[in-house]
């Protein structure tokens, strides 16, 4: 919304038009600060469990260990988690970000412990809950859409649009689009530049397409 608001008057209308046709999908996340660890189980070098999709919940997408990225844990201090819900969950339960109200927080709180104790096949309300916690709806999330293209790119306007949803939702999208861009933008100064250099017209007509992946995004080479 932010970015079509700003484009509106930029006199870019077939910017402006691709941009409009993005859709992004939302995912609550919630982090959580327990006294104990979570039971769950280490890794094959019998490290602490950082990070896990979560298959078979109908709330929960991921969770990722905050606590375990710090050099060799901690035994003493509280154990930090951040879960992220399915998008199917952030659509049903989509409220303005700007202002939560309490009970849609506490409802995504409890539908997300519920998806964790799923997930570490735990019973019900059987979960310590956290000592602390902090609820955010993130709106505009990842992508479902794409036109499958590096970068856009209007010479007339002499200006361009790089980032991962043009290609998927990636770290590694988002890297190659922006070097994609610079490229392009060398490319079109070095042959003089000029309003009419139509050739350097790049994703300016190009259809979207639904784009697979994760419920918080893709990853490249990762098989599971």
């Amino acid at each position: 919304k932010c970015a079509n608001r700003l484009l509106a008057s930029s006199g870019l209308p077939l910017v402006a038009r691709q941009m409009k046709r993005l859709d992004l999908s939302s995912i609550w996340a919630v982090m959580a600060a327990f006294e104990d660890p979570l039971p769950v189980p280490a890794t094959e070098q019998g490290k602490p469990l950082e990070g896990a999709f979560v298959r078979g919940s109908d709330s929960l997408s991921w969770i990722g260990n905050n606590t375990a990225k710090l050099a060799g844990g901690t035994r003493n201090g509280p154990h930090c988690w951040t879960f992220l819900s399915t998008a199917g969950f952030g659509k049903r339960n989509k409220v303005p970000q700007e202002s939560i109200p309490h009970v849609t927080a506490e409802k995504v709180k409890e539908a997300i412990f519920e998806g964790v104790e799923l997930a570490l096949g735990l019973q019900k309300n059987s979960l310590r809950r956290p000592f602390y916690t902090r609820v955010q709806l993130w709106g505009a999330a990842l992508p479902t859409n794409a036109p499958g293209i590096p970068c856009i790119f209007d010479p007339r306007g002499r200006a361009g649009v790089c980032g991962d949803w043009l290609m998927g939702s990636s770290v590694e999208a988002a890297a190659l689009s922006g070097m994609a861009m610079a490229n392009h933008i060398g490319d079109y100064f070095q042959s003089g530049g000029g309003e009419s250099q139509d050739e350097f017209a790049l994703g300016l007509h190009n259809e979207f397409y639904s784009i697979e992946g994760h419920d918080v995004g893709q990853f490249p080479g990762l098989h599971s």
